[in-house]
Formats: structure tokens, C-alpha cells, sequence
């Protein structure tokens, strides 16, 4: 870890289940990210909405993964270097604001009516090439702002983070989309940016990243090389790849709320939200545990039953059995995340941390999208139950 400022726990023990919070620079980090992932979900939620009402087809939906994972698959390595060659903290700065931009931009569309299907595909392409150098850098940081003792507490508070934000940002974007519409969701997601970009600004974290002499590409094979070379790590990574592509994703959420369930804008909200309430329940159970040392029964046991539950919830006809169902998948996906990443950066050494996550986002962010796609292709073949019920299964099996 770096020299940097982050020395409250000298005369107060980081111990507890929120021992990443006794670290100042952890708390900025984790308060903006909180902020901005409220608006990044709201505006998920909102673009799929829109897409799908501007198209009426589970494909063109789905298709749109294909323009998010693209740019992932094709630059997510690139992303990886970058990061262990340059300053993090600047590289994120420059990332968040970029993004910021591009929210205001789908914003200003929606609200005149101009937008067009095209234009959320160029959108979506440029966020996710923005993406493949935020993703990496931003992961490769955590490490430098808490002691490596208490990382495994600093990635399940992250976790709690990103999922914990699923039980506000879609049922915000429901209510922006009912009201105001989805250029409200946009501008919330543009504004949600400064969280972050305040936050980095007042963190005093020196970042490990510097740039450093020697060829980009021979670092670049030298990345794929060390995760090839860990079983631990790729074996984190094919599971990753797989929960990517076959579990829940977006586009099926949508078409359950509006063709299955018939629930509307709002329903795809609370449906949304029962996941991110259970991602709390999740990572609270994980926090409550400390450092567990069986990890890979932990891991074992929350695979299974997220995959089951996934596909029972596609064989569900009741919304509020739906609701409890999906509560299941977002407790047992984050703590099944949550241990994938603890073993992921406890195995990484610092000065691969930042290629090692570029592969990490190839596995997650670049192939997550595809599974967009995998519901646009399988529910027009064999139906939207169906699809959702062979993903889950698969999931289990395959674990």
C-alpha cells in the first residue's frame, strides 16, 4: 500500500464490521461511488426502458449488450496496462468526467425528442470505451486506500456499494420515468458524477500507478500471462464469464415487467430494488462474517442457490413471489461476488493489480452485456420463462 495520509487506525484499531470506514480516503471514495451508482442505475434502467419503447423488440434490447461489450472485450486489456502505468486517481478523474458528459448529452436528446435507437448504441459505445479505462483503474485503487488486512472488509462494503444502489436507482428512475421521463434519469446520472469527481479531488491517496519505461504491449501479454499462470485467479475469472452471460440481466427484468407480469415502469422498479434489498441482506451477512476461511464453500453455496433461484423466478406467475425470489438472487450474487473479488485481490500482486482487473472487467463488464444478447436471441426462440429457467439452471450446473 502507498505512503498516503489514510492513518486513522493508529490510535483507533480498524477492527469491526465496517473497519474500511476508520480510512478517510475510503470513506470519500465509497460516499461519492455511493452517489454516482444511484444515478448510474437509474440510468440503466431508464435507457432500457426507452430502447424498448422506441422498438417494441426483445433483440434490438438485447443487441444494445452487444454495443456495451464490444469495446470492453476489445479494449479491456488496453484499460488494464493503463492502469498500472499511469496515476489512477488522475486516470478516474479524467473518466468520471467524461462520463458525466455523456449522461448530459442522452439527456438533452430525450428531453427534445430527437433521440433515435442509434443514438443510444453510439452512446452506449463510447460509455463502455470510457468504461474500459475506469473500470480497472478504479478497482486497482482500493487497495491503496485501506491496509491489506482489512481489504476483505473494504470489498464487501464495495459490494454492499454496487448492489446496495440497485434498491434506490431503479426505483428513482421508475418514478423520473412516470413523472418527468427518461431524460429526468439522464440528468440525475449527469449530476451524480461530481460525488465522485469531489471526492477524488479531496483524497490525499498517492496511487500506485506511475508511468514507467518499457514496451505497452509486452506489459500488456505479461498481464495474460500472470492470470493464465494463477489457477485461483482464472479459475475466479471462468466464473465470472459465466454468471456474466447466463445470469440476470437487465433486458429480461424489462420484458418480465412489461410483458409477463405486466407490473409497467414502476414494477420494473420495484423489481429492481427487491434485488438491491436483498444485496444488502447479502452483504450484510458477508460483512457480519469477517474473514471467513472457508471462502470456497461460501462460494460453492451461494452459486447454487443464486442459479436456482434465478430460474425459479422465470417460472414464477405472481409479482409478489417474483419480489422474494429476486430478493434470494441479489443476497446470494453479492456475497457470491464479494468472495470472487476478495480471492481475486488477495491473490493479485500490486504491480499486476491493475492488468489483472482489466481481465477481470473482460470477464464481468465486457461479457455481462452479452448476456443482453443471449436474452434478445433465446426469447423470441423458446420464450422469456424458458430462457430465464435454462440461465439459472445452467449457472448451478456449470458450478
Amino acid at each position: 500500500m502507498s505512503d498516503n495520509e489514510n492513518t486513522e487506525s493508529t490510535t483507533q484499531p480498524a477492527v469491526g464490521p465496517f473497519a474500511a470506514f476508520h480510512f478517510r480516503d475510503f470513506r470519500l471514495f465509497w460516499i461519492g461511488l455511493f452517489i454516482s451508482n444511484i444515478g448510474t442505475w437509474m440510468q440503466i434502467t431508464a435507457m432500457s426502458w426507452l430502447l424498448y419503447d422506441l422498438t417494441n423488440s426483445p433483440f434490438q434490447l438485447g443487441l444494445n449488450g452487444v454495443f456495451r461489450a464490444i469495446p470492453t472485450i476489445c479494449f479491456g486489456l488496453f484499460g488494464g496496462t493503463v492502469a498500472d502505468r499511469y496515476d489512477r486517481k488522475r486516470l478516474l478523474l479524467a473518466t468520471q468526467i467524461i462520463l458525466m458528459l455523456l449522461a448530459l448529452l442522452l439527456g438533452a436528446l430525450a428531453q427534445t425528442a430527437l433521440i433515435r435507437v442509434w443514438h443510444i448504441y453510439s452512446l452506449t459505445v463510447l460509455g463502455a470505451i470510457v468504461g474500459t479505462l475506469d473500470g480497472p483503474a478504479r478497482q486497482a485503487l482500493y487497495p491503496s486506500l485501506v491496509p491489506r488486512s482489512v481489504l476483505p472488509n473494504a470489498i464487501a462494503l464495495n459490494s454492499l456499494l454496487w448492489k446496495g444502489t440497485v434498491l434506490l436507482g431503479p426505483a428513482l428512475a421508475g418514478i423520473a420515468i412516470s413523472t418527468v421521463g427518461t431524460d429526468g434519469a439522464f440528468y440525475a446520472n449527469a449530476a451524480s458524477f461530481l460525488a465522485v469527481v469531489l471526492a477524488l479531488f479531496a483524497m490525499r491517496v498517492s496511487s500506485s500507478g506511475a508511468s514507467r519505461p518499457g514496451h505497452f504491449l509486452r506489459d500488456l501479454k505479461e498481464g495474460v500471462s500472470y492470470v493464465a499462470a494463477k489457477k485461483d485467479i482464472l479459475g475466479v475469472m471462468v466464473m465470472e464469464a459465466t454468471s456474466a452471460i447466463f445470469g440476470l440481466d437487465q433486458a429480461m427484468l424489462t420484458i418480465f415487467a412489461r410483458d409477463i407480469l405486466q407490473v409497467g415502469a414502476s414494477g420494473l422498479g420495484f423489481l429492481q430494488s427487491s434485488r438491491g434489498l436483498g444485496a444488502l441482506i447479502g452483504s450484510g451477512l458477508l460483512i457480519s462474517l469477517g474473514q471467513p476461511r472457508s471462502q470456497g464453500r461460501i462460494l460453492l453455496l451461494s452459486a447454487i442457490v443464486y442459479g436456482v433461484s434465478f430460474a425459479f423466478f422465470g417460472l414464477s406467475h405472481s409479482f409478489p413471489l417474483s419480489l422474494l425470489l429476486l430478493l434470494i438472487v441479489g443476497a446470494t450474487d453479492t456475497i457470491w461476488g464479494a468472495t470472487r473479488n476478495t480471492i481475486l485481490q488477495l491473490e493479485t500482486t500490486e504491480a499486476m493489480r491493475g492488468r489483472v482487473m482489466g481481465v477481470f472487467q473482460l470477464s464481468n463488464r465486457g461479457l455481462n452485456p452479452l448476456g443482453q444478447t443471449e436474452t434478445g436471441l433465446m426469447v423470441p426462440l423458446v420464450g422469456a420463462r424458458e430462457a430465464t429457467f435454462i440461465g439459472g439452471l445452467f449457472v448451478a450446473a456449470v458450478t
